[in-house]
C-alpha cells in the first residue's frame, strides 16, 4: 500500500513540474533581433496603450481588446516619430499562464503591422515582445540596434 500512495505521490509532482512554465527573461536586444528575423513585419512602440480591461475571470483565457496607441516610433533616429493608432491587443495563455497588459502604463511594444492597414500586439505568458515600464537604459540599447550599432542582449 505505501508503494502505491509513493508511485502515486511521484506521478503527481512530476505532472506539475511539468506543467510549470519556463520563460527566459525577455530582452529588448532580443526581442529586435527576433523581429528583424522574422517573417511578419513589424513595427517597435513605445507609449500607452488605452483601453478598458477585460472582466477578471477565475479561469485563465486569452483576451483580445481593442485599444488606443499613443507614444512614438522606433526608427533609425530612434523612438522620434509620434503615432496615436488603434492597436488590437491578443493577450495569449500557455495552459494556466496568461499574458496580462495593463492600460495607461508605458510599455515598449513589438507589434505586428499587417499591410499597414492593422496593428496587432501578440503577448503572450513569457512577455518576449512586450517591456512594460522600460527603463532608460533598454531604450538606448533599443535605438542603438536600430541604428545599426552593437545590438547584444543585456548582461548581468
Amino acid at each position: 500500500m505505501k508503494n502505491i500512495i509513493l508511485a502515486a505521490t511521484l506521478v503527481a509532482v512530476s505532472a506539475s513540474q511539468a506543467s510549470a512554465l519556463s520563460c527566459i527573461r525577455p530582452d529588448v536586444a532580443t526581442a529586435f533581433k527576433d523581429a528583424s528575423d522574422s517573417d511578419r513585419n513589424y513595427v517597435v512602440l513605445k507609449g500607452t496603450f488605452e483601453f478598458t480591461p477585460p472582466a477578471k475571470t477565475d479561469k485563465p483565457q486569452a483576451e483580445t481588446v481593442d485599444s488606443q496607441f499613443r507614444g512614438r516610433l522606433l526608427t533609425g533616429g530612434g523612438f522620434t516619430q509620434t503615432v496615436s493608432a488603434p492597436v488590437e491587443i491578443d493577450m495569449t495563455c500557455a495552459g494556466e499562464w496568461c499574458a496580462q497588459v495593463d492600460p495607461n502604463v508605458e510599455y515598449i511594444a513589438f507589434v505586428e503591422n499587417i499591410d499597414n492597414e492593422r496593428l496587432i500586439f501578440e503577448v503572450g505568458p513569457c512577455y518576449g515582445f512586450a517591456f512594460k515600464e522600460p527603463v532608460q537604459e533598454a531604450v538606448k540599447r533599443l535605438e542603438n540596434c536600430a541604428q545599426g550599432g552593437a545590438c547584444e542582449p543585456a548582461t548581468e
